[in-house]
């Protein structure tokens, strides 16, 4: 039996940050080409959406893309059929109290929702509505939703990752590959 060897050259984080053509080959096939990469945060984000919603007795649905962009079929509804039995003059005090105890799993969304919708509360004025107050809100949720994956899908947020988890790679007939460490 023969036993052959081949050597290849393992790049790490130092390698990326000192080379861009390799870091933007490596940083386009395993971050932005992958089609399993996605935002790590995205199931947190929807639930402090969902957790906002439920907070202030309102539905929430949505739709939306796990890429840096909206497509087509994108949407974020927020119902407040409940607030048909609120009296108009008192939807302003009946968020405000409901938003006192909103707490979700995902600090940065929940702060920036409960930080928004408090601005809105303070500028409420006579012609502002319940559906106006929602479509603010969903406004700011669709911002929130698309902001955070394009950091996710960065270039500085890739070389973060890289950099934290010591991640290395290797190319073979010009294809790079992922080295998994057994360590």
């Amino acid at each position: 039996m023969k036993v052959m060897t081949k050597q290849y050259e393992v790049f790490d984080i130092e390698d990326l940050k000192k080379d861009a053509e390799l870091c933007d080959r490596i940083y386009q096939k395993f971050w932005i080409d992958d089609p399993h990469n996605i935002n790590t945060w995205a199931d947190k984000n929807i639930d402090s959406f969902k957790d906002f919603a439920v907070t202030l007795n309102m539905t929430f649905d949505c739709s939306l893309s796990n890429s840096e962009y909206p497509d087509r079929g994108c949407y974020i509804k927020l119902d407040a059929s409940n607030y048909d039995y609120v009296a108009p003059s008192q939807r302003q005090n009946y968020i405000a109290d409901r938003l006192k105890n909103y707490s979700s799993n995902h600090e940065y969304i929940c702060e920036n929702l409960r930080i928004y919708a408090n601005k809105l509360l303070g500028e409420w004025h006579k012609g502002y509505s319940i559906t106006k107050f929602c479509e603010d809100m969903e406004r700011r949720m669709w911002h929130l939703w698309f902001e955070d994956n394009r950091y996710y899908f960065s270039k500085e947020n890739f070389l973060e990752t890289v950099e934290a988890n010591g991640y290395e790679f290797y190319e073979d007939d010009g294809d790079f590959h992922f080295l998994w460490s057994l360590a």
